[in-house]
């Protein structure tokens, strides 16, 4: 809707010479009652009070009118109506406009997403899920796994270059601790076949001697030093316990369909002492009880060199962001961690900015909240610990089944419920995390998340799937239905073929919003907003007779709404169902 946001503009910088175009900037939102029209001008009240600042009185209906009659000269062939109506003015469109603008942004194919909006081409890296190598993935990975995802697959459909990092954690004192473990319960030739519930038992016992056994603590802390220093010995074992966890990391990702370039934290090992030796010629660098840290005058400093010469956290995340900005020349750096972490990348991102790494790139933190349970703590299991993500998955995959038997039992065949199943569980998980503000905790519950009610995964499944039916029903291809020629003679009779149109036309904003501020719920608010008004389409106008007849323009709008669920599903990450 670009170019009606244009011609209010220029209607508002005509109208107000007076004022810098830089402050007519058009507020626009969706009518709350279509009958009056489709948009709302809100900029009376913000330019009656520029004006009064600047000392002119104007009243309310004096701006009004102003906008009215400059909108009206622009005698605008989208504009079909301009009406003042108290503190705004309405604004109602042309079914014909309406409809150019869904064919070209929908309409291309049924193979193709929506038409993108030109967005700068840009190298971006999004650093996330990051799990920790030895320990199995908890439900705490999940939020960053699954909002990461997102934001990669939003900046991919804007053909960006995006570099999908997995900074695991696969380098420090764990595994000196765990190759000291097994080398006293002389398992370190059956290193690469232990299962990774033995490794993360194995590190778990490693850690309880580590704490408490001053002798096995020294000897992991030796261990260490081995396997910085290239111990042919402790550099296999490191490589056959990182390759257990990776099988299992894998595995998981495979099911919730997650694509991740893995960069672990060993990977900058060969640069930290250069990244030390550059930030200490910058002057940056300063010792402190014998440690080597970066003052930045906030609670607490970055330490790049521990008293006995070890790197740490802080060395590897300053290594990590120069290697992005500078190597991989990304425009936009983004880290998707839990907010507790807010803090520490606020000083890598000012370090880094100091040393004058990041002057062509932005960086940014996209921080999330935990997962609670119902009774809002912790999610938790019996025994109290952690929630593995594994056993998650598979109860998504218990309680779809479940759900799907007692309706759908006799529709279908034992696989068929699975593969729905699996489409259900996975994207009822994803999308439960994803409609919640990321910046807030977010109840857990199956049962929420498996209802066909309300703003939930198995309700735009069921709305996709309903849609997808109708090419069936009535007999045709697909394909047929994106024929150019057949689209001339569309004709809209309803008022919420209307409304319709106009939510699928706010895709485009929706979008914008998103890439600003990488909130995912956003496009989660849109998506069921284009559900309820296809209901309401569909519910009071009939797409097929009762004699078998259909009518073309409602087929087409349907199809226009499955292409707008369809991308939605691209960017959430959700599992398409042609049959529900």
């Amino acid at each position: 809707m670009e170019q009606v946001v244009q011609i209010c503009k220029q209607s508002l910088i005509n109208a107000f010479p007076e004022i810098a175009a830089a402050q007519l900037v058009p507020v626009l939102q969706n009518a709350t009652n279509i009958k009056f029209g489709h948009y709302q001008l809100n900029n009376i009240m913000p330019i009656q009070k520029i004006l009064k600042a600047a000392g002119k009185e104007c009243s309310v209906k004096e701006i009004s009118d102003k906008i009215v009659g400059e909108l009206t000269k622009m005698n605008a062939p989208m504009i079909a109506k301009i009406a003042p109506a108290a503190v705004f003015v309405n604004i109602t469109l042309t079914d014909k406009f309406l409809l150019e603008q869904a064919i070209e942004k929908f309409m291309t194919s049924p193979e193709t997403l929506p038409k993108p909006t030109p967005y700068p081409k840009q190298t971006i890296a999004v650093d996330f899920s990051s799990p920790n190598v030895a320990k199995s993935m908890h439900v705490g990975n999940l939020r960053s796994t699954i909002i990461g995802d997102t934001v990669c697959r939003l900046f991919e459909y804007l053909e960006c270059d995006v570099h999908r990092i997995n900074h695991v954690g696969d380098w420090g004192t764990q595994f000196g601790m765990l190759i000291a473990f097994l080398m006293d319960k002389n398992m370190t030739d059956a290193a690469h076949e232990l299962p990774i519930t033995d490794l993360v038992a194995f590190y778990k016992e490693a850690k309880v001697r580590f704490d408490e056994d001053k002798e096995f603590c020294e000897r992991a802390h030796q261990e260490v030093v081995k396997l910085q220093s290239g111990s042919e010995l402790e550099l296999g074992l490191w490589k056959r316990l990182c390759e257990v966890s990776r099988k299992e990391f894998q595995r998981i990702y495979q099911q919730l369909d997650i694509k991740l370039e893995e960069v672990g934290e060993s990977f900058y090992n060969p640069l930290l002492q250069k990244t030390v030796d550059e930030l200490t010629k910058l002057g940056m660098v300063q010792l402190s009880n014998g440690a080597q840290i970066i003052d930045l005058q906030e609670a607490f400093p970055l330490m790049v060199k521990k008293t006995d010469g070890g790197f740490t956290y802080d060395t590897t995340d300053m290594a990590a962001i120069k290697y992005r900005a500078q190597d991989l020349k990304c425009n936009r750096i983004i880290y998707v961690t839990d907010l507790g972490q807010l803090p520490h990348f606020q000083l890598i991102f000012k370090a880094a900015q100091k040393a004058g790494w990041i002057d062509n790139c932005v960086v940014e933190h996209c921080g999330f909240g935990v997962v609670v349970g119902e009774d809002g703590k912790k999610l938790k299991t019996r025994s109290g610990e952690t929630v593995k993500l594994q056993d998650l998955i598979e109860e998504s995959f218990k309680q779809a089944e479940e759900q799907i038997k007692q309706t759908k039992e006799n529709e279908y065949s034992a696989e068929e419920i699975a593969e729905i199943s699996k489409a259900v569980g996975i994207s009822a998980i994803k999308y439960a995390d994803l409609c919640s503000r990321r910046t807030g905790d977010y109840r857990f519950s199956f049962e929420k998340m498996l209802s066909f009610k309300g703003n939930t995964a198995s309700y735009m499944l069921y709305s996709f799937a309903r849609i997808s039916s109708i090419v069936r029903k009535i007999g045709i291809d697909r394909h047929d239905i994106y024929n150019k020629e057949k689209m001339q003679n569309l004709e809209i009779t309803a008022d919420q073929e209307r409304n319709l149109l106009v939510v699928l036309l706010k895709l485009d904003q929706v979008v914008k919003l998103m890439v600003e501020d990488l909130m995912p719920h956003n496009l989660c608010e849109w998506m069921y907003s284009v559900s309820t008004a296809y209901t309401d389409f569909y519910e009071k106008c009939r797409v097929i007779n009762q004699d078998g007849s259909y009518n073309w323009t409602r087929v087409v709008l349907s199809e226009m709404t499955r292409q707008a669920l369809k991308f939605c599903f691209y960017v959430l990450g959700l599992k398409e169902v042609e049959r529900m």
